[in-house]
């Protein structure tokens, strides 16, 4: 080294080093998107009152009934006993169906229900009211916990549920699933507008006249002629319809694999493929993606928040400048931890040069990870 004045002047750049940073850098268009679905959706052919025993959001299989349309007002009261006695069928069903567990704890309960009965004759014979009276308490507790007791059989409720239909006396059609899906009482009136069918046709200036806020109506239970009843949305498949840029597509194709993220639903995401560009218009582009991953809220909302996500790189930030190259090509970080410094051999997946780093992640026959590391040099060794 040289010294100049009071100062030093190095002839080589001192040690230094920087923790480690891991990261993850998206190559994304981040706009509104409009959701497309398969939709079917049953109309009502006159007045009356609709009932159905599930809730949104359960799956139904193709030509399944998923509830009855009365032709006529009914009584909540009786809307409520249908609702109730469902719900008391699918319980007894699902317990005489159970499995091998609930067989196991039945039983238990059964023993421990026999040592109580023992021991309510023990303390009949001692004349100790207060623990018969205590063993009594806990066999009604366990009974009414595990439903063991006072539970009607499925065959029973199901003929109360016909005794509740038949009392009603108005005449009824079952509501039968066209396809299957999701079923949901929710309609924002853009079923039959925004169709699947279309995908390919959609332009920049159709995208423009979408309103950008829809409104989901629930359907309740009393029903006017020509109103919705209810609907079934296809949960197999599902587009998303994105405005980007005509310059982020340049490069970029029908086919290309691509993954969406819906910023105001927990950050859900879903790969997917681009299914269609469209035409430019004024430096835009649609582009559609499709997709086969289950979202719940994809078939709960029609407008999100969207990030296109053409590229994800995930890995350590490092500076260009602390990566190495050995003779034989091999590329490589010294690690520092505890231990002292090592060759942690990587691989680089994303580089930065405007900004100087680069995204890198251990080579797969690197004998020192870099996750093993604390901090890395960036200066001379």
């Amino acid at each position: 080294m040289v010294f100049a004045g009071i100062g030093i002047k190095y002839v080589m750049t001192p040690v230094n080093s920087q923790k480690l940073e891991y990261t993850v850098q998206e190559d994304l268009e981040s706009s509104k998107g409009i959701i497309i679905r398969d939709e079917w959706v049953m109309y009502s052919r006159s007045a009356g009152t609709m009932y159905s025993p599930l809730k949104d959001g359960e799956r139904v299989s193709k030509d399944s009934i998923t509830g009855m349309f009365f032709y006529g007002d009914v009584d909540d009261d009786k809307i409520n006993e249908l609702t109730v006695t469902d719900r008391e069928i699918s319980d007894a069903v699902s317990y005489e169906s159970g499995s091998q567990i609930q067989d196991n704890d039945a039983s238990n309960l059964e023993n421990n229900i026999y040592k109580l009965e023992n021991n309510i004759k023990n303390a009949a014979a001692a004349n100790d009211i207060r623990a018969i009276s205590r063993y009594k308490e806990d066999i009604n507790s366990l009974r009414q916990n595990n439903s063991l007791s006072g539970k009607n059989s499925p065959e029973e409720l199901e003929n109360r549920r016909n005794s509740i239909i038949n009392s009603i006396g108005i005449n009824k059609d079952d509501i039968t699933a066209q396809i299957s899906g999701v079923y949901t009482t929710y309609i924002d009136g853009y079923e039959n507008t925004l169709k699947t069918e279309n995908i390919e046709n959609y332009t920049v200036n159709d995208f423009a006249e979408i309103p950008q806020s829809f409104q989901n109506i629930k359907v309740e239970h009393k029903v006017d002629v020509g109103n919705p009843i209810c609907k079934i949305v296809n949960n197999h498949v599902w587009y998303v319809m994105i405005e980007v840029s005509a310059e982020t597509m340049k490069n970029r194709r029908e086919g290309d694999s691509v993954k969406v993220r819906f910023n105001n639903s927990e950050r859900e995401s879903a790969n997917g493929s681009i299914v269609n560009i469209s035409d430019e218009e004024n430096d835009k582009l649609i582009v559609t993606v499709k997709s086969s991953d289950y979202i719940e809220s994809v078939f709960s909302y029609r407008i999100m928040d969207v990030d296109l996500i053409f590229k994800s790189y995930e890995g350590y930030k490092v500076p260009i400048h602390s990566i190495r190259t050995e003779e034989n090509g091999k590329q490589k970080i010294i690690g520092i931890n505890a231990g002292g410094q090592y060759n942690c051999y990587c691989e680089i997946l994303f580089t930065n040069t405007d900004e100087g780093y680069a995204i890198v992640e251990s080579a797969e026959n690197s004998e020192h990870k870099i996750s093993q590391m604390e901090r890395i040099l960036v200066g001379e060794r």
